[in-house]
């Protein structure tokens, strides 16, 4: 990853440049001059010209495209043949000696037309959605080899963003759908596989730090995927109720076909390496560093001025400090990943079947981390009769995640160690064995080499499900799914890493999750002169249940024996718990249009939930939407460049229910007394009225066809209100309590978005552009009072909420320069308090916001935010012949990020290794005027230490996600060696990146709160990776 400091306003508007050259590029293809000229209209069933028809002389590279009124001229030989094309109709070829100058008739293509959608519990024409519904099929994920399922979708859907929570393999992400909308309650949608909720959680039973949650769709192969569909607005996804106030993502797997089974082999073959490093000082200048801070320390002490001496790590004799390593070089290293896969599919007129199974081994680019997956599928569907068909869908997934040199944070933090760890530091002891903990500064290869952070999980969902059909128009399906998963994790610190000499630690732990789910619904479908009614009907009910135990364990008599049998102490967090919820529900939905031209639709959903209180057990959550195709209006008939629009409003209401299992019941805690008596006391107080977060949304959107398909148009604008937010509120000590859940509070998120889908180029050279970006504003409405959100940094908390300002808002002190001179601190600022030290020159100059004459807690503010202005992406697909290539950008802009690690490495306190920017630039005599204070020891002014808006960096960026290209063998070519297809292609990810944010990578979130975005703690850096593949059809 190439990066590039480019002035923000000169990137953003380039690049909308690019983008406008790109959509409004004219739609041509040019053709030289033949025999004789040939000419016609070319129109529709309804005797209508159709603009923007391809029409090229067979065989040769020469082409024209009708006129808005449907006519043509070419120049061709008698003997050729005239292609007709264009999106939506069907394409006619005719001997060009046949056209005399009349009328040329395209049929409809129905399957354009007919284009289907998956919705809630069923399926629709695309053309007949009155929701904001966005699209990711089997093809566009083909087009750009991805590993997981959550990839596929980052920066391709409008409304929706994906943050990196990490690069480790097998890592989890932060996605929202119109933005966070919850404080408490998460912000993650609803996952649906194939008819089937599924539990986020559920793959996260055991984390042990923020950063590395597994992926909760990391049991999905991407080549297992059909189609994703994410629900945006609640038209779309009330039908969920309680769990869809966060969007829905409805993910469905592939089905066999009737027809002769079809093998399809994939393998590829990828090498990964860091995209950048980040400078720090080599074993030289860290020692005069360090000396300049001891130096310094003193004379603001009012000690004499010491020659450093004191300071043994100067010793080079000593082997401990002899070293004079690159860290960095050391811990990242060439990464390399394999996968490979097989499915095959097919059937007959009354069985299909789609059997797959696929295996991924991949390295990660820091030592030792490692990520396999092996699943294997099976859905099938039998037609027992006319009127009756059943259906099975089976997966199994195995994955081991070894994540222990993603390391976690504070002292553990990988990154943060191999960036701060002095360079003198040896990695080894004379005898070989690794140099351990030194001067509060783990050994980051030790981490990565000795310690053990294993996760194993087996994976199994089955889903059966039986449909009847009455009649032609009256349907009734039944389902019984059950999900389980089971996972252990084992951890393991030796001697050589923890900061107690000759003390090391481990841990085992076991969860099981198990849900079940049945649905059983009605759904009807009939159409009369024009009118078009359906709906749906039903009843589902489910359980979740999850056991963990765990132990820990200490003083082990070697690091060689890692089973807590050999653990000296077994003691702290002890865990042997089991929990559980359930819920049952109804559902229903009415639909009518007529004509595709007005169009309503319905939706009710009540939901009852174990998790709230015996007041408000269950909840109603009902929408509805209308549409109006008004491009079928008599009236619009003259606007030939249009040829379908369609104007959508929606209105409905969501929950969230994603709380603890009872937090609506009075609990109790387990302990002893001094005198270890075993007894209960009270833990957490009762709220028989608790209830569900709820979301009121409103969707205004507009749906443009241009040029016959060539150019599709989407725009939607959203106001989505959050209250009743589930929110930790403070009680009086006289109750024994000191908070209880309630509802209270209101979020506010509203926005834009924007999907432009063109056909450039249509003939042998094809050219396709998508192109979709999205605003979104976020706002708590109302709280209680302001909260500081505790956070895992230095000095203290680093975000607020407030009313008025987005959740993930930075709060600490201004940085506002450096003084040059002592005599620039003309208002006397102390340091803390009325008595503390004046600032002087090369500390940092702060702004007083209380105006008292000294620097303390009262004087932070708000710093920074981590919402973006806006967000999207931009693809292009060029092919010609059987050479294909894929271009995908992403982009995000107006976001900050607190870049803690730059706190670290501009920092001196532990003897940390800093960067050569600090190194060059700090100031050192009376009148330097620099962006760095001076250089003293342990930061006695917290010029470093506070959190500060010197910390805070635009976190815009605009990369070069991916680039694919392809190469189809013909098939001509293929079946002399009786293959179906053959391809070969070549990808590569994270291959440019435009931004000024100075840390490794600007797409990330250290921290997996909702409410801490944009905070960048050291975490595992993406890579670039080169993928190499082969697909192969039988």
């Amino acid at each position: 990853m190439n990066y590039f400091n480019l002035d923000k306003q000169k990137l953003i508007i380039g690049f909308c440049l690019s983008i406008i050259f790109t959509i409004c590029l004219p739609f041509v293809t040019v053709a030289s001059a033949q025999n004789v000229t040939v000419s016609g209209k070319v129109v529709d069933v309804n005797n209508a010209p159709i603009m923007g028809v391809n029409i090229a002389v067979m065989g040769e590279r020469r082409g024209v495209v009708s006129d808005l009124n449907g006519l043509f001229s070419i120049q061709a030989d008698k003997s050729k043949v005239i292609s007709f094309s264009c999106l939506g109709y069907k394409t006619r070829e005719l001997p060009a000696a046949e056209l005399t100058g009349g009328n040329i008739v395209l049929q409809d293509d129905a399957s354009v037309l007919d284009e289907l959608v998956v919705i809630g519990y069923g399926t629709k024409r695309k053309r007949d959605l009155t929701g904001s519904i966005a699209s990711i099929s089997s093809k566009d994920m083909e087009s750009t080899p991805v590993k997981d399922v959550l990839t596929a979708m980052q920066g391709r859907v409008a409304g929706v963003q994906i943050i990196s929570s990490s690069g480790a393999p097998g890592s989890s992400m932060q996605i929202r759908v119109r933005g966070a909308s919850s404080l408490n309650s998460g912000n993650s949608p609803l996952y649906v596989v194939d008819g089937i909720p599924i539990e986020t959680t559920s793959s996260s039973l055991l984390n042990v730090d923020d950063e590395h949650g597994l992926n909760p769709l990391s049991y999905l192969s991407p080549g297992d995927i059909e189609s994703i569909e994410v629900l945006k607005d609640a038209a779309s996804s009330s039908i969920y109720g309680s769990r869809a106030a966060n969007g829905v993502v409805l993910i469905t797997t592939k089905r066999g076909k009737e027809g002769k089974a079809t093998i399809n082999l994939f393998s590829s073959f990828g090498i990964s390496n860091i995209t950048r490093k980040l400078s720090v000082l080599n074993s030289r200048q860290w020692r005069e560093f360090i000396l300049e801070g001891y130096r310094n320390y003193d004379l603001h002490m009012g000690l004499a001025s010491e020659t450093g001496v004191h300071y043994t790590v100067v010793d080079s004799l000593n082997p401990v400090n002899s070293g004079d390593g690159d860290w960095q070089s050391l811990m990242y290293n060439t990464a390399y990943e394999k996968q490979v896969g097989v499915n095959i599919s097919g059937g007959t007129k009354a069985m299909r079947y789609s059997l797959s199974t696929s295996y991924l081994d991949q390295e990660g680019i820091i030592r030792n981390s490692k990520y396999k997956r092996f699943t294997t599928r099976a859905n099938t569907e039998f037609d027992a009769s006319e009127y009756i068909k059943v259906g099975t869908n089976v997966a199994y997934t195995y994955s081991t995640n070894d994540r222990i040199s993603a390391g976690g944070m504070g002292n553990r933090s990988m990154v943060v160690a191999l960036l701060t760890r002095p360079p003198t530091y040896a990695l080894n002891y004379p005898d070989g064995s690794y140099l351990g903990y030194l001067n509060g500064k783990r050994n980051p290869i030790a981490l990565a080499e000795e310690c053990l952070h294993l996760n194993t999980s087996h994976r199994v969902n089955a889903n059966e499900y039986l449909e009847i059909s009455f009649t032609k128009w009256l349907k009734f399906k039944t389902s019984f799914s059950i999900d389980f998963e089971a996972q252990k994790e084992d951890e393991f610190f030796p001697t050589t890493v923890d900061y107690r000499v000759g003390y090391n630690t481990g841990a085992v732990r076991v969860a099981e999750y198990f849900t079940w789910a049945n649905e059983n619904y009605f759904t009807y479908n009939q159409s009369f002169s024009g009118h078009n009614v359906s709906g749906l009907l039903g009843f589902s009910q489910q359980e979740w249940k999850t056991d963990v135990t765990g132990l820990n364990g200490s003083t082990f008599v070697s690091d060689d024996i890692r089973t807590l049998n050999g653990a000296g102490t077994i003691s702290g967090q002890e865990v042997n718990v089991a929990y559980g919820h359930s819920m049952a529900s109804f559902f229903a939905r009415g639909a009518y249009d007529y004509k595709g031209k007005y169009l309503f639709e319905v939706n009710l959903r009540a939901d009852g939930s174990s998790r709230f209180g015996k007041n408000n057990r269950f909840g109603y959550f009902p929408s509805a939407s209308a549409a109006w195709r008004f491009s079928d209006e008599k009236w619009f008939k003259s606007i030939k460049f249009v040829n379908d629009a369609k104007l959508r409003l929606s209105v409905g209401q969501t929950g969230n229910e994603a709380i603890d299992n009872y937090t609506a019941q009075g609990t109790f805690i387990t302990g002893r007394n001094y005198l270890t008596n075993a007894g209960v006391a009270p833990y957490q107080m009762p709220n028989a009225d608790l209830s569900w977060e709820t979301t009121t949304q409103y969707n205004l959107g507009l749906d443009l066809s241009f040029l016959y398909g060539r150019v599709d148009f989407i725009f939607d604008a959203y106001i989505k209100n959050t209250k009743d937010l589930l929110y930790d509120v403070p009680m009086p000590n006289t109750t024994g309590f000191t908070s209880v859940i309630n509802n209270v509070g209101e979020v506010q998120n509203k926005g834009l978005e924007f999907s432009v889908i063109s056909k450039n180029l249509v003939d042998k050279f094809k050219w396709n552009t998508t192109f979709n970006i999205s605003f979104n504003k976020n706002k708590v409405v109302s709280l209680p009072k302001e909260v500081l959100v505790n956070g895992y940094i230095q000095n203290g908390s680093f975000h607020i909420l407030k009313e008025g300002e987005p959740i993930s808002t930075f709060f600490g002190y201004k940085y506002k320069g450096i003084y040059a001179y002592d005599t620039d601190n003309v208002d006397q600022l102390r340091h803390l308090n009325s008595t503390g030290k004046i600032f002087k020159g090369g500390d940092v100059i702060w702004e007083d916001i209380d105006k008292n004459g000294y620097i303390d807690q009262n004087d932070r503010t708000i710093i920074g935010n981590a919402q973006p202005l806006f967000v999207g992406g931009l693809t292009n697909d060029f092919s010609y012949k059987n050479f294909s290539l894929n271009i995908f950008m992403q982009f995000s802009y107006g976001n900050d990020i607190y870049n803690n690690v730059d706190y670290y490495r501009n920092s001196i306190f532990s003897y940390n290794n800093v960067s050569t920017e600090f190194y060059y630039n700090a100031w050192r005599n009376q009148g330097d005027v620099t962006e760095y204070p001076k250089v003293v020891r342990n930061d006695p002014m917290q010029n470093e230490a506070r959190v500060q808006s010197r910390w805070v960096e635009d976190g815009s960026y605009l990369k070069v996600k991916t680039a694919t290209f392809a190469y189809e063998f013909p098939k001509n070519v293929v079946s002399k060696f009786k293959l179906q297809s053959l391809k070969l292609y070549v990808t590569g990810s994270n291959l440019l990146t435009f931004t000024n944010y100075s840390g490794y990578d600007p797409d990330v979130n250290t921290l997996s709160s909702g409410l801490r975005l944009g905070v960048d703690y050291g975490s595992y850096p993406q890579s670039r990776t080169f993928l190499f593949g082969l697909n192969i059809g039988f």
